[in-house]
């Protein structure tokens, strides 16, 4: 006799096989996400991706799918930009004398001073100021725009491969950089840490037989997706708010391999993980609608990075950060108080109440601020 507890009546198979055809897909799902899972990164996997430059990054299947990148070159030489205007070596006299005019307007809330920063996402520089930025947009009469444009190892998207440009194009800089940016994040007690990954898979290693080569920007996993993303906050007049977020998230060491929880579990040292966390902690900010805007407006988004690196140009300067006001650039987080000295000079005034994003006040700050 058959044993009653395991007889099924006619139309109780249906609901038995729904359980199990969903346990089974969530298995597989969940399997297929553990084959996607990005590779813990390695000195063994990073020598494989940079023996050539015809390598691919491997999938990172947290980065969207996004409209490819616009070919672009660098911005043409600017005879009229104030670097170039203002020149003066004694020898042959400058076109412009003597520095911009101060404002002579009151400084109100009503009446901001307004000034411009041109800013990487893979600039250890630009971030280790951002503390110093936020809190001079928080707690003073000056609006801090953020202009983004693409890091000078890439801000050429026509295509091909080759030693970076700039800066980083010079032997010494690179191992400098690794050095004095931790220091300069201990001097500033600003928390700092070399992300891994690098938001732009460059040869960084000084033993690599390709070192500072630059892989070709079509191959670039990172850096694009968050310039279109600061270029999206952007729009929405969330720049400040963006880097406030992002760019700690990649630089102050929050999320690392070298972690406790990230060396328990790559994923959660992994910090492209994060970035649509912390795009949704901004206020009036979905990370969600915008990469869907960026699929549909690829032209208007990328046309704002496009237009930031005309803006820088005019300047005479192409580094990062690079701090504008009244046309005058001030180069590097080390300028800073120079920066905001030619903003005392125009009347800089402070707010009578602190407005977001906020910020802990910076450990070094010009004296009498």
């Amino acid at each position: 006799m058959k044993n009653p507890k395991l007889v099924l009546r006619q139309g109780q198979w249906l609901p038995v096989l729904v359980v199990l055809l969903t346990g089974l897909m969530i298995f597989s799902s969940a399997s297929a996400q553990a084959d996607e899972a990005f590779p813990k990164i390695t000195p063994e996997l990073m020598d494989g991706l940079n023996e050539s430059l015809e390598t691919t990054w491997p999938n990172d299947p947290v980065v969207p799918d996004l409209p490819p990148m616009p070919v672009t070159d660098n911005p043409q030489h600017d005879p009229n930009a104030f670097l170039w205007t203002h020149f003066n070596d004694n020898i042959y006299p400058p076109k412009v004398l003597g520095v911009p005019t101060a404002r002579t307007r009151i400084v109100t809330e009503d009446d901001p001073m307004e000034v411009d920063v041109y800013w990487s996402m893979r600039s250890p520089y630009s971030y280790l100021a951002l503390n110093r930025l936020v809190w001079l947009n928080s707690n003073y009469n000056v609006n801090v725009n953020i202009r983004p444009v693409l890091p000078v190892a890439v801000r050429s998207t026509k295509g091909g491969k080759g030693k970076a440009g700039g800066l980083f194009g010079l032997d010494y800089k690179v191992p400098d950089t690794v050095w004095d940016a931790r220091r300069q994040g201990k001097f500033l007690g600003v928390p700092f840490n070399f992300p891994v990954p690098d938001p732009i898979w460059q040869v960084w290693q000084p033993d690599s037989k390709n070192w500072l080569q630059v892989h070709p920007p079509e191959k670039q996993p990172y850096v694009f997706w968050l310039t279109r993303l600061a270029c999206y906050a952007s729009l929405q007049g969330k720049a400040i708010d963006y880097i406030d977020q992002v760019s700690y998230l990649i630089w102050s060491g929050v999320v690392s391999p070298k972690s406790k929880v990230g060396a328990a579990d790559p994923a959660k040292g992994h910090w492209p993980n994060y970035v649509k966390e912390y795009v949704n902690r901004i206020d009036g900010l979905d990370y969600d609608e915008a990469i869907d805007y960026i699929r549909k407006n690829p032209e208007e988004i990328d046309q704002c990075w496009i237009d930031n690196a005309e803006g820088m140009a005019r300047t005479g300067h192409g580094g990062v950060p690079l701090m504008v006001y009244q046309d005058e650039p001030f180069f590097g987080g080390d300028r800073f108080e120079q920066f905001v000295f030619r903003l005392t000079q125009s009347g800089l005034t402070r707010r009578p109440v602190p407005r977001p994003p906020f910020a802990t006040p910076p450990l070094r700050w010009p004296a009498g601020l």
